[in-house]
């Protein structure tokens, strides 16, 4: 009897600590699952026309004020490798509908570029999008937003602010760490101390996992599309690393970021490439979503 009973205490010692950790998982488990409601109310459409102007004239107006920093500067910049950044933890609810897109238009961001036409006085902004990565200011794009500078072009642009969805403005004032291979930086804007509503960065997602995106495409901010990622592989002649996506984006959506069900950010917007039937370019088939993983992102912080 004392042996069958010291099997049984054995027996109940070696499973409990399973059972205990199997009920921690399945809560942990419950709790990433947990669904954000909707909780959609009526609100006010976004007018295009009226958001770029004012992000032109506020931009304008702090510019004459306290200035800004110059296109050389930043492309001097464009040279730093890393940088350490206070990422913050991954999102564990799941965010569905209206309130996955309330919740995370607030860290996606207008990045404007500031120029002059050459034939009025007046200052003009070309928009694409950008992402806040940290509380205090640290954001994400794509290196070319920055490295398109041409200084025998009248239109060369003077500077960079970013506008938020609450069409507050903020002055671009470093770029911390770039990468020209991944198409890639991290840039930091003057937050003036605030505490802004920064994204989190996820892991790299596999063919068939649902993703989404918040991006500006041909100046219709603000647009939410959804998709899959398609494919992983390197990008035709050379040895960058891309993924392509069915959720569709245009110009303007570049540095946008993608983001599982979770609000993680998972990639970033590169460009697009149509393919054609003919090698002429008459017969149009589809076009090619590129985007560019986290993980190349990741290498750019400490």
């Amino acid at each position: 009897m004392n042996i069958y009973k010291s099997l049984q205490y054995f027996l109940f010692g070696l499973c409990l600590p399973l059972a205990i950790s199997a009920c921690q998982a399945d809560h942990r488990e419950e709790v990433r699952n947990q669904v954000v409601e909707s909780g959609y109310k009526s609100e006010a459409p976004i007018n295009d026309a009226e958001r770029l102007k004012l992000f032109e004239q506020k931009a304008s107006a702090y510019y004459k004020e306290h200035g800004g920093v110059d296109a050389d500067t930043y492309k001097t910049q464009l040279s730093n490798t890393e940088y350490e950044v206070a990422l913050l933890p991954a999102q564990q609810a799941k965010y569905d509908g209206y309130a996955f897109y309330s919740r995370f238009r607030k860290s996606v961001l207008m990045m404007g570029k500031m120029y002059k036409c050459g034939h009025c006085p007046e200052d003009h902004i070309s928009t694409t999008s950008a992402f806040m990565i940290s509380e205090d200011g640290v954001c994400a794009t794509n290196y070319h937003v920055f490295k398109s500078y041409d200084p025998t072009k009248p239109n060369d642009y003077v500077t960079f602010f970013v506008m938020d969805y609450e069409q507050n403005i903020y002055p671009v004032i470093e770029v911390l760490a770039a990468s020209k291979h991944d198409d890639l930086a991290i840039f930091r804007i003057d937050t003036r101390g605030e505490k802004m509503p920064a994204m989190s960065l996820g892991q790299e997602q596999g063919q068939g996992e649902e993703i989404h995106l918040i991006s500006h495409p041909d100046h219709r901010f603000y647009t939410y599309t959804q998709g899959h990622i398609d494919r992983k592989y390197f990008k035709p002649g050379s040895k960058k690393i891309r993924q392509s996506i069915s959720a569709e984006f245009a110009k303007g959506s570049s540095g946008a970021p993608i983001m599982d069900n979770f609000g993680n950010v998972v990639g970033i917007v590169a460009g697009t490439q149509n393919i054609y039937y003919d090698q002429a370019g008459h017969v149009y088939q589809s076009t090619i979503k590129e985007i560019i993983p986290v993980s190349r992102l990741k290498e750019l912080i400490k």
